[in-house]
């Protein structure tokens, strides 16, 4: 009886692993380079409608208007340098995996996060006219230039981009928006009609 039960259980794993494998191999995978804007600090600060602190507190995979995954991910707010957000942020980046696709966009290009992550990130509501433009909250502008990870914030907030010093992070934001008054900089933006791919 013992025998009979292994090799029954067996079976049933050799299946699921093969359900496994065919589902996996009917999956479409999606690999694609991306153009992004090089931004100097004026531009991002000048860009962000809003700057936050905050902590990753969850994310999920959706598709986006084009059947495309996008995955959504949910700052909780702790500190505000610009803007007036929610309390919790949605932030929409191209890439993840769903039942039907992975999506593999130029990884470097993008920003990342995880869970319980503390960041800082520049964000834009502007999205143009996209059809599912409602269904989350912002983008991060120039995508992996706009996000700094959080965790040394005491010591050093740099990214592959730029450098801020943490010390006197506020002022500097300060000096970089009366800066772009006076030099009347203005935004990036999509206009009505125009399909933002930011």
């Amino acid at each position: 009886m013992k025998s009979l039960i292994r090799v029954l259980v067996f079976s049933l794993v050799v299946v699921a692993l093969a359900a496994c494998s065919n589902e996996e191999k009917n999956k479409t995978v999606v690999r694609s380079s991306l153009e992004v804007m090089k931004y100097d600090k004026n531009q991002l600060v000048n860009d962000a409608d809003v700057i936050i602190e905050g902590v990753v507190i969850s994310q999920e995979v959706q598709e986006d208007f084009e059947g495309f995954p996008s995955t959504d991910t949910f700052i909780k707010v702790s500190k505000v340098y610009k803007g007036n957000p929610s309390d919790t942020v949605e932030i929409r980046v191209k890439g993840g995996e769903t039942d039907k696709m992975l999506y593999i966009p130029e990884e470097e290009l993008l920003p990342s996060f995880k869970l319980d992550e503390k960041v800082i990130v520049f964000l834009t509501s502007n999205k143009g006219s996209r059809p599912d433009k409602d269904d989350f909250g912002y983008y991060v502008v120039g995508e992996y230039q706009g996000k700094f990870s959080g965790e040394d914030s005491e010591k050093r907030l740099m990214n592959e981009t730029f450098t801020f010093n943490p010390q006197d992070f506020e002022q500097e934001l300060q000096k970089i928006e009366e800066e772009n008054k006076i030099n009347k900089l203005e935004k990036n933006f999509y206009d009505e009609g125009e399909e933002a791919d930011i």
